[in-house]
């Protein structure tokens, strides 16, 4: 083998050390702040997709796109220019699978069980969230542990004059003293994959001019249970130590390639001219 090509064949691989590097960096991070939450109520975990050498193969056998060469051979098929190997980071989703349910008997901790979400009056706007954890502000205004307020189905922040108990029925009515003196609004979305997070485990539209909230069909309420994260602390820690594991082989293979570098640098400065 030329010098010159082994040369070139280590810098692939380099490269391609370099690339799970990156990957397994950002699967560190993402697991660690999963894990983070793990206590958080209504938190929902994020997801990485790995995209490795073979699919990216696979999407491009056939692919009739404009990148194919003039002087390409014809009759043959063209996969295209591949990247330099690795894993790469199709993409990051939010897992919206339900959390697990934790009975407080708190007659303003509420869950949901369906896709819904509570709606919350922020400075920048409606929020949406599935943490049920809610108490009464001292001007009887069902507030969240930030201070905003929980909106109504009249798009205005609860307000309960009486001290009376309360009681929340599975469509969000709160009744006191017999009588209904309010209903939680609570909003479903036909594409969940079109919010994004905000913090103290809210969310919002990406595109509001795209995708209104819809009123809530296939959602039911519960009162004096709270949903959990649903970040499953064993599975989180076994991946953040995988993860962990994965970057420490990357970075040696990038430091074993680095020296063989070297060594091929400094022979090819021997050879004769």
């Amino acid at each position: 083998m030329g010098e010159r090509l082994r040369e070139k064949l280590m810098l692939r691989g380099l490269y391609s050390a370099a690339n799970a590097m990156r990957y397994r960096a950002h699967e560190v991070d993402v697991t660690a702040n999963n894990l983070a939450n793990v206590s958080t109520d209504g938190f929902k975990r994020d997801r990485i997709a790995m995209r490795a050498f073979g699919d990216i193969l696979a999407a491009r056998i056939n692919d009739q796109s404009d990148d194919r060469p003039v002087s390409f051979p014809p009759g043959v098929n063209y996969i295209g220019i591949m990247n330099l190997g690795g894993p790469a980071v199709e993409t990051e989703f939010i897992d919206f699978s339900p959390g697990r349910p934790q009975v407080t008997d708190n007659p303003l901790d509420l869950m949901l069980r369906g896709p819904g979400f509570f709606t919350i009056e922020t400075p920048g706007g409606e929020r949406y969230t599935r943490s049920g954890k809610f108490t009464l502000s001292s001007d009887g205004i069902i507030i969240n542990p930030a201070g905003q307020p929980l909106l109504g189905v009249n798009g205005q922040p609860i307000r309960l004059t009486s001290p009376s108990p309360i009681f929340i029925h599975s469509n969000g009515e709160i009744v006191q003293d017999g009588l209904p003196v309010a209903r939680i609004r609570v909003v479903e979305f036909s594409d969940i994959g079109n919010l994004e997070k905000e913090g103290f485990s809210m969310f919002r539209v990406k595109d509001p001019t795209n995708m209104a909230p819809l009123p809530a069909f296939q959602t039911s309420m519960e009162q004096g249970v709270l949903e959990g994260s649903n970040v499953d602390p064993i599975d989180a820690l076994v991946q953040l130590i995988t993860a962990q594991r994965a970057y420490e082989a990357a970075a040696r293979a990038v430091d074993m390639f680095n020296q063989s570098m070297n060594r091929v640098s400094s022979e090819l400065g021997r050879l004769p001219a």
